[in-house]
This record gives C-alpha cells, sequence and structure tokens, in this order.
C-alpha cells in the first residue's frame, strides 16, 4: 500500500482554516470513499456529520484525513461558510465538527410533527391518488409518530371523499400500511367507475 505524505511546515496543501499541525498528514493511495452525498444545508449537521465520519473510519481514514477531506463533500453553503472563518480556526476535527453543528443546526429543516400531518387534506376534485401520495410523503418526514395518530390524520383529512371516510370510521384500521392499502384499492376503483361513465 503506497502512502502520500504532506508536511504543513514545507507547504503542504489544505485550507489555511485548519492548523499546520492538522495538516500534517498522510494519504493512502487507496482511500476512497463510498458514494456519500454531499452536504446541502438541509440534513440535521450532526447525523449528517457523523455518516461523514464513519465512512472515513471505514475507508482507513484517521482525523487529518477526516478533516482535510471534508470541503470536498460540501456543498456550495458549506463551502462559503468554511472559506470565510478566519486562518487557524481548528486544531482537531472534534472543534471543526461542534463548529459545523453550531452554524447549520438553526437552518436546517427541522423534522415536521404530527400537526403537519393533519395539516394535509385533500382537495374538491383532487385524485384520491394524489391525497394518499402527498400525506405519504409527509408520513415518511415525521419520527416516531404512532400508527393511531397517522390514521386518525389521514381520516381528517378527508372532506372529499366521504365514502371512504364512512368506511373507515365503520372499520378503522390498526396499522398505517392496512389504511394505506384499503385506501389505494378504493382510489383505484374509482378511476375503473370513472373511466367507465365516460365511455357510457
Amino acid at each position: 500500500m503506497c502512502h502520500i505524505e504532506y508536511d504543513a511546515a514545507h507547504g503542504s496543501p489544505g485550507l489555511k482554516q485548519f492548523s499546520s499541525h492538522l495538516r500534517q498528514l498522510v494519504w493512502s493511495c487507496n482511500f476512497k470513499l463510498e458514494k456519500l452525498k454531499k452536504y446541502d444545508g438541509k440534513e440535521n449537521p450532526e447525523n449528517w456529520i457523523t455518516l461523514y465520519e464513519i465512512v472515513v473510519r471505514s475507508a482507513t481514514g484517521d482525523e487529518h484525513v477526516m478533516t482535510n477531506y471534508f470541503p470536498v463533500v460540501l456543498d456550495q453553503a458549506g463551502h462559503q461558510w468554511l472559506i470565510g472563518l478566519p486562518e487557524d480556526s481548528f486544531d482537531s476535527s472534534e472543534e471543526l465538527r461542534q463548529a459545523f453543528n453550531d452554524n447549520f443546526i438553526a437552518t436546517c429543516e427541522q423534522p415536521r410533527n404530527k400537526y403537519d400531518l393533519e395539516r394535509i387534506r385533500d382537495r374538491k376534485n383532487e385524485p384520491l391518488h394524489d391525497y394518499i401520495r402527498h400525506f405519504s410523503d409527509m408520513r415518511l418526514k415525521i419520527p416516531k409518530i404512532s400508527h393511531n395518530e397517522a390514521i386518525s390524520a389521514f381520516i381528517k383529512g378527508l372532506h372529499f371523499h366521504e365514502a371512504l371516510r364512512s368506511k373507515l370510521l365503520c372499520k378503522r384500521p390498526t396499522m398505517v400500511a392496512e389504511l394505506l392499502a384499503t385506501a389505494k384499492n378504493y382510489a383505484d376503483d374509482d378511476d375503473t367507475e370513472k373511466l367507465i361513465k365516460e365511455d357510457v
């Protein structure tokens, strides 16, 4: 296994926002990260950088490699933040991690909650399949929502599909998968009925 060694005292490459100590490193010729989505400022920074550290460690990278490779996995917002910092801002990967979290935690997209799900409602003349899709997309953004809460929100959002609403209230599902399967079957039958009427 070959290595490429850089010494900051002799003009090693790297961002000056990292201390000379951090820029002293040995790159392995075999160092290669698995595909990792660049940070765009929308994801939770703590969760994202934890994943980044795991990926670097799995590729046998140390603290120095982790820090010096960090700019490569940042999108424009991250680059602008990092480049705008003073020289020698960081002397460890932990300092970089903390500053990164502090800067982006306020701007990242926050997890949704059950009240966001309750705001999803069907619309007049909207295909039922569209309502199901909008509901499902929002539900996936909500951590730890119970089956009962999700099912209640779905039924509450039905204003223009009263037959389905009555069916769900009469025989209430206990699992979200059961709810969506029932709704999808109803939507398929409704689409078929409309097509038959159009052909008549």
